[in-house]
C-alpha cells in the first residue's frame, strides 16, 4: 500500500474531515485490490496456458503410446503367423520323413528279395539240380 505522508493526512482531515480520510483509505485499498485482481487474472492465464501446453504434450505422448501399442500388436500378429508357418512346415517334414521311411523299407524288402533270388539262382543248371551252394 502506498504510504500517505502525515502532513497530507492532516490537510485531508482538516479539509475533508474523518469521512474524507476514510474515503481516501477506501480508494487506495480499492486500487490495491484491483492490482491483486489483475495479478490473479494474469496468473490464471499463465496457468491455463501451462495446462494447455501439458494437455498438448500429453496428447502427443498418448498418440505415440497408441502407435507403439499398435506396433506391438502387429509384431504379435506376425509372430503368430510365423508360428503357424513353422507348424505347417513341421507337418510337411513329418510327412516327408514318413514317406522316406516307407521308401527305405520297400528298398530293404527289395534288396532282401534280390539276395534270396541270387542265393537260390545257380549259374550252372547241374549245380541247381544237385542243390549245392556256392
Amino acid at each position: 500500500m502506498e504510504t500517505i505522508p502525515l502532513s497530507l493526512a492532516t490537510v485531508v482531515i482538516n479539509a475533508l474531515g474523518v469521512s474524507g480520510l476514510i474515503f481516501i483509505i477506501w480508494h487506495f485499498d480499492n486500487k490495491r485490490d484491483q492490482r491483486k485482481d489483475a495479478l490473479r487474472r494474469q496468473e490464471i492465464k499463465e496457468r491455463e496456458k501451462e495446462i494447455a501446453e501439458r494437455e498438448g504434450a500429453l496428447t502427443k505422448v498418448l498418440a505415440q503410446y497408441k502407435d507403439d501399442v499398435s506396433e506391438i500388436k502387429r509384431l504379435y500378429e506376425n509372430n503368430v503367423h510365423l508360428v503357424e508357418e513353422a507348424q505347417a512346415s513341421n507337418l510337411r517334414l513329418e510327412k516327408l520323413y514318413g514317406e522316406t521311411l516307407s521308401v527305405i523299407s520297400l528298398n530293404t524288402q527289395a534288396q532282401t528279395g534280390l539276395v534270396k533270388t541270387i542265393e537260390n539262382n545257380r549259374f550252372c543248371p547241374l549245380m541247381r539240380e544237385k542243390g549245392m551252394k556256392l
